[in-house]
């Protein structure tokens, strides 16, 4: 499935000042076609706009030279496409539009193509991390909180979580799209001057052609919808980097739960036996970054009156900047999780390390029938104190507590407070979590 997926570089590519040119000739053609369509524009100067709206046979030397004597991108591009369509068609090029019609959908136009390669991306990471809940649905670890062992469970239960909280973020994006995606074509300010009564039929015709949702009002000024998508990419962001931290820190030696099995990959220039993180960190570091771009957004998101460029300028580097970097995340993120490899033994080492006192919880709730919750707790706290003093097993310290019911002897706590015999519901959790998982894949793929 990887293989045949886009790499960082494609998607970059997508924001190249060719991909946008392009994009901006796709728009035209659409606007003199859907004119045409309304009788706005004569059909056979829409069908010549269209024929020669394709960067392969469109002279990019002439716009450029016009480009930078105008500084207008958007006029350069009008006159070079209208002196290629001839004097009579060329007339019609750019009818009633304005440059930030041009730009605003066309970078959602790329917008959509790099969205289109993420959700895709995500499909892989579902179908790994379903394998990955499969193989440690009765993978024994120890459960943390505040960074302590707290109970047992299983890895699949801990990965179970995290397929959760990635569909979460399936269903926000997918929720976000019919907002994101949408054409912005509403005339010099967006109350459509220069298309009279045939403005809205003719923002949903473009919008049709181009694949976009009508915006129903297409302000120029309106762009929390890029601020909304910016910040869904920083919160998957944000879910992608919290695992990777959790298995940077399993993969340090005092844990050693996990590692990268990259191949290749050799230990620190000083150092050799230290061979460190190679994804996880890019992972980490990669979300701190996407969450920098929302805060730009953020301001960028203000302009005055009906449209700002010096708003836009921030939005459009944000956009060029911040999404690529979005698809390089998630990449690495499902990169990592095809390379990184569970040590269930050291798990084991580790969660035995508390001589049985993970196991306090399940001592209290077999004595709470007998003797109360609270008195429970007192016991089995004060055993816990015993067993760090002396040194010795839980199961030992508690069965030598007064008082206990005659059927706590010590082999009777010992059996009773195997880890493997307490982890709750993870199991099942773990085979849901790859089911759903596996449902995601399919979806996506």
């Amino acid at each position: 499935m990887t293989d045949a997926l886009p790499s960082p570089a494609d998607v970059s590519r997508l924001f190249t000042g060719e991909s946008r040119l392009q994009s901006w000739l796709d728009i035209e053609a659409a606007l003199a076609l859907a004119e045409a369509e309304l009788g706005m524009i004569p059909r056979s100067a829409a069908e010549t706009i269209a024929s020669n709206a394709q960067l392969a046979s469109f002279d990019t030397e002439a716009f450029s030279r016009l480009a930078a004597r105008n500084r207008a991108p958007v006029l350069a591009l009008v006159e070079t496409l209208a002196a290629a369509c001839g004097e009579d068609a060329g007339a019609y090029v750019h009818w009633g539009g304005t440059t930030q019609n041009i730009i605003q959908t066309g970078r959602i136009l790329q917008m959509k193509k790099a969205h289109e390669a993420l959700m895709r991306r995500l499909g892989s990471i579902f179908a790994r991390l379903a394998t990955m809940a499969d193989e440690s649905a009765f993978m024994l670890v120890a459960g943390r909180s505040n960074r302590r062992q707290g109970l047992p469970i299983t890895f699949g239960f801990k990965v179970a979580a995290w397929v959760d909280e990635m569909l979460r973020h399936e269903e926000r994006l997918r929720g976000a799209q019919g907002r994101v995606f949408v054409s912005q074509f509403g005339g010099a300010l967006g109350a459509m001057h220069a298309f009279g009564n045939h403005g809205p039929a003719l923002n949903v015709r473009i919008s049709e052609r181009l694949g976009l949702i009508p915006a129903r009002i297409p302000s120029r000024a309106a762009l929390d919808h890029i601020v909304e998508y910016l910040q869904l990419l920083a919160l998957l962001g944000g879910t992608c980097a919290k695992i990777a931290q959790e298995f940077y820190t399993l993969m340090t030696d005092e844990i050693g739960e996990a590692l990268e099995d990259v191949a290749d990959a050799v230990g620190s220039s000083t150092m050799p036996q230290k061979v460190n993180s190679k994804i996880g960190v890019r992972v980490i570091a990669s979300a701190t970054r996407l969450r920098g771009h929302v805060a730009a957004a953020l301001e960028a998101m203000q302009p005055s009156h009906e449209g700002d460029v010096s708003s836009n300028l921030v939005m459009y580097a944000v956009i060029d900047e911040g999404i690529p970097l979005a698809y390089e995340l998630v990449t690495s993120f499902d990169e990592m999780l095809g390379a990184v490899k569970l040590d269930s033994e050291a798990m084991r080492h580790n969660l035995e390390g508390s001589n049985g006192l993970i196991m306090a919880e399940k001592a209290m709730m077999l004595l709470a029938p007998h003797i109360g919750r609270n008195e429970a707790h007192h016991r089995v706290q004060a055993s816990v104190k015993r067993a760090r003093k002396d040194h010795c097993s839980f199961a030992k310290a508690l069965a030598s507590a007064p008082d206990l019911p005659d059927s706590m002897d010590r082999a009777t706590l010992e059996a009773e407070l195997r880890p493997e015999s307490y982890t709750g519901q993870s199991e099942p959790m773990a085979r849901e979590g790859a089911r759903r998982a596996r449902e995601a894949a399919d979806r996506l793929g």
